[in-house]
């Protein structure tokens, strides 16, 4: 290949072509079954109807399977029905086909059994005795990257863009050898079976992109597809952001009246100017009655609090009054056991006597301080340790004399204060209530509120009106992904039109050929999107019949192209029995007679048929066939009932 990615052209033309085919019955056959001569320019294997005959059945078809085969389509070796045939033929299993096989100016010699692949034979020195002897070095691999090299490894971009899926000989082989059980029905369908694309919608078309010389870089189109996927991820993503608004609303809405216990149909809004029952009107008077019942309870709470607080005053000084005297008591208590330690504790208590002499005394109504009985009681414990014992001696009798009324007194507090306590109790009790009341009546009105909103926002959502952050986010890499898409359609464009020139000298070479044919003025070769499924196009209109003839028409164009340098095209060509009782005779044989005047021998092209060709190509016949004998079928003798349908 040059520095621009063309091919470096061969001393002979075409890089492809068959000069011989030999059918064997075993390996160790002095002579072959039969021997197909085939030139460089046009070929035709011809088998007219004769007596009783449509010129059926007689082995063109399997002709073209074993060329095929000859040239290394995978497919025959993966199974076929011919092969399946041969392989049951007493006479014809241990057979195998043989070619002489010119590929870049090279000349190769190719045998193949139907039944060992492991025997499979190539040599670029030996014939084919030797090869079916085993009498020469076998250089079977290297004939298959010969195949590779010339017509893959020259390619300027070997990986089919959007799948990078290597291009395989296979491939350009089943595009310049239609099957004839694809019945021409698409100009993308090589192979009933298919040619086993990973990416069968977009890959043939730019395969024939590729070998055509139109695509010497797929970068862009490569990235132009990955952003195309990326734009549809992001769009299925957005979509099914969108749907689920809609979803998230009809639960809203039957949480919604599930909480307003109204009909599940109740319409959300009123509709119309007439008043309906609706959502909104019954979730406004639900509010209202929340709202009504919170000020209520609000109103109970400061009662409560002010009844509250006017037994906490009423009861303040009396637990007072009951903090000191049960001091009073537990000291003089701890005085008379001799707890020393324990008296010295209740004196720094808060309710004793000595933190309360500022204080007025219960009984009295004078201050602490003034209290004989007080005073000497706090003289008592400040004795020397020696005295208190004698004094604990001395006064017991008195202390325990003096416990008497403050126990009565400490008694009449606690009755005085237990219906205090009680109402107290009472008061905290109903309060209680109210706080979960309250809680839950403010809980009903925020869960309401927040249904209501809720059925707000994913309404928004569902219309359209606004988007969710997640929506936002997809939504700004959607539509970045578009830029960048429209970025490479730009460029794309722009690198198609540095190949326009290729593109016209095609469609050139197609309106060539239309204006060879009876009937027609004009033909087009267009490769842009939306002509993917109908490339090659010839005019005026006529019946959707001759959609067989522009597919021949298109092969025949890229055959007649691969005579140029810029073409990667095999220059080789094989069409079986295309279907010629479709159109007139006049236009096949135009179309054939144009290839043999415009090709001369720079190329190779193969046609079967079953129509007796005019005296002005009979030249161009290399083989004939018939059922007059079996002589006359290709593998002289009939297979059965597959061989009826071959051709």
């Amino acid at each position: 290949m040059n520095a621009v990615g063309m091919p470096v052209p061969f001393s002979t033309k075409p890089r492809l072509w068959v000069e011989t085919l030999w059918l064997l019955e075993s390996l160790t056959a002095d002579e072959p079954l039969r021997e197909i001569t085939l030139h460089r320019g046009l070929n035709l294997i011809v088998s007219p109807p004769g007596k009783g005959s449509s010129g059926h059945g007689v082995g063109k078809t399997a002709f073209c399977q074993l060329l095929r085969f000859a040239l290394d389509d995978p497919l025959w070796s993966e199974g076929s029905a011919l092969r399946d045939e041969l392989l049951q033929s007493e006479d014809l299993k241990e057979g195998a086909v043989a070619a002489r096989v010119h590929i870049g100016g090279e000349v190769w010699t190719v045998l193949k059994p139907w039944r060992h692949q492991k025997m499979y034979r190539a040599s670029r020195h030996a014939d084919w005795r030797q090869l079916a002897a085993g009498n020469a070095e076998n250089e079977y691999h290297a004939y298959q990257n010969a195949l590779r090299q010339h017509f893959v490894e020259t390619l300027p971009v070997q990986e089919l863009p959007g799948s990078g899926q290597p291009i395989e000989w296979h491939h350009i082989l089943a595009w310049c050898s239609r099957d004839q059980n694809a019945r021409y029905q698409h100009y993308f369908q090589w192979r009933a079976e298919g040619v086993r694309f990973s990416l069968p919608a977009k890959s043939p078309l730019a395969l024939i992109q590729i070998v055509l010389g139109m695509l010497h870089d797929a970068t862009t189109l490569r990235d132009l597809d990955s952003a195309a996927k990326a734009v549809e991820t992001h769009k299925a993503r957005l979509d099914q952001l969108r749907e689920e608004p809609t979803r998230l609303l009809n639960h809203v809405r039957r949480q919604l009246a599930n909480r307003l216990e109204a009909p599940i149909n109740t319409p959300f809004r009123q509709e119309g100017l007439i008043e309906h029952p609706n959502l909104i009107g019954i979730a406004r008077q639900r509010h209202e009655a929340y709202r009504q019942e919170l000020l209520t309870i609000e109103e109970e709470r400061k009662a409560l609090a002010h009844e509250r607080m006017h037994l906490l005053e009423k009861l303040a000084p009396l637990k007072s009054k009951l903090g000191v005297i049960v001091n009073e008591i537990a000291q003089m208590e701890a005085l008379i056991a001799g707890d020393i330690e324990r008296l010295e504790a209740l004196q720094n208590e808060a309710a004793s006597l000595q933190k309360n002499l500022s204080k007025h005394c219960d009984a009295g109504n004078r201050l602490l301080g003034e209290c004989d009985y007080v005073i000497r009681r706090i003289e008592l414990v400040q004795i020397d340790r020696k005295q208190r014992t004698l004094s604990y001696q001395q006064t017991k009798e008195s202390l325990e004399r003096d416990l008497i009324p403050l126990r009565r007194r400490r008694d009449g507090l606690i009755d005085e204060m237990a219906p205090l306590d009680k109402a107290l109790a009472a008061i905290d009790g109903r309060s209680a209530d109210m706080d979960q009341r309250h809680a839950q009546a403010l809980a009903a009105d925020q869960l309401l509120t927040e249904a209501i909103e809720g059925y707000e926002y994913y309404e928004s959502l569902a219309s359209g009106k606004s988007q969710s952050t997640e929506m936002d986010a997809v939504q700004r890499k959607l539509d970045e992904h578009r830029r960048r898409c429209n970025q490479l359609k730009l460029q794309l464009e722009q690198q198609r039109q540095m190949v326009a020139g290729r593109r016209q000298a095609i469609s050139d070479t197609m309106m060539a050929v239309a204006r060879s044919l009876p009937s027609f003025t004009w033909g087009v070769f267009n490769d842009q999107e939306e002509h993917r499924n109908h490339p090659f196009r010839m005019g005026p209109r006529h019946s959707t019949t001759y959609k067989v003839l522009e597919i021949l028409a298109g092969d025949v164009t890229c055959l007649l192209d691969s005579t140029l340098e810029q073409s990667f095209h095999p220059g080789f060509l094989l069409h079986d029995s295309p279907r010629e009782a479709e159109m007139s005779e006049d236009i096949l044989w135009a179309l054939l007679e144009h290839v043999a005047k415009k090709g001369g021998d720079s190329l190779q092209y193969i046609v079967t048929t079953s129509t007796e060709p005019p005296e002005s190509l009979q030249i161009y016949e290399r083989h004939r066939l018939s059922t007059e004998g079996v002589d006359g079928l290709l593998f002289r003798k009939r297979l059965g009932a597959e061989q009826a349908t071959m051709a």
